[in-house]
């Protein structure tokens, strides 16, 4: 009797074992999975940028190049190019390439402007001037701007892989590589950003009584007072 009841709870051991083996197999698969789908959601660099007399030419993995043709006296300035997107500054405007809609985008910078910030992403392209934010969307092809008033001081730049995020002294902008345009939460007079936590998809900016969050798939500011 008690030989038969050894056995019975040696069975039941066995059959436990047998089932955390699954479970952790299951894990496991599961685990290789999704570092697999990471990997291929992770963007490789897509584009290459030649320039050859007064034409810049974008070349994909595909076949076919596309051209931007540069006025008389239009001269390159500065070129970069990560992920699915291209970036040609050039003496008189930002050139954007985004190879998911295969096409060139311009703004035309005014005479008295200067660039003082470029940050490329695979995903988005953000360029500050004296007197505007650009940010330009791959998934559309775009260029999207915002005016920086005369009365108002910019502080400093945030920027992910998806986002990226403008604060002056009357306002924090944010930018979605998803939605596309800027957002706008405005600051309160002397409210300053005290810390900050950015990764590829979400900001929160702190100040002394609130936090600000991004999110680059909603396009909005969430206000969580303290």
């Amino acid at each position: 009797m008690m030989k038969g009841a050894l056995i019975r709870v040696i069975q039941v051991f066995n059959r436990k074992d047998l089932f955390f083996r699954a479970v952790i197999a299951v894990f496991a698969i599961g685990s290789l999975l999704l570092r697999s789908a990471f990997a291929e959601e992770r963007i490789t660099d897509q584009i290459g940028v030649a320039v050859l007399e007064n034409k810049v030419f974008a070349a994909t993995s595909g076949e076919g190049l596309v051209r931007a043709d540069l006025s008389a006296g239009e001269r390159v300035i500065a070129i970069e190019s990560r992920g699915v997107n291209a970036f040609v500054q050039t003496s008189t405007r930002l050139l954007a390439f985004s190879e998911k809609v295969k096409r060139w985008d311009g703004v035309r910078l005014d005479l008295f402007d200067r660039v003082v910030e470029v940050r490329v992403t695979p995903r988005l392209i953000w360029v500050r001037t004296q007197k505007n934010l650009y940010a330009f969307q791959a998934a559309a092809g775009k260029w999207r701007g915002e005016s920086l008033s005369t009365q108002e001081t910019f502080r400093e730049t945030f920027v992910g892989e998806n986002i990226a995020i403008g604060v002056t002294d009357r306002r924090a902008l944010g930018f979605s590589a998803f939605v596309g345009g800027f957002f706008q939460t405005d600051l309160s007079n002397d409210e300053s950003i005290t810390e900050s936590s950015v990764n590829d998809n979400v900001a929160i900016l702190t100040t002394p009584n609130r936090k600000l969050i991004f999110r680059s798939q909603v396009g909005t500011w969430a206000d969580v007072r303290q």
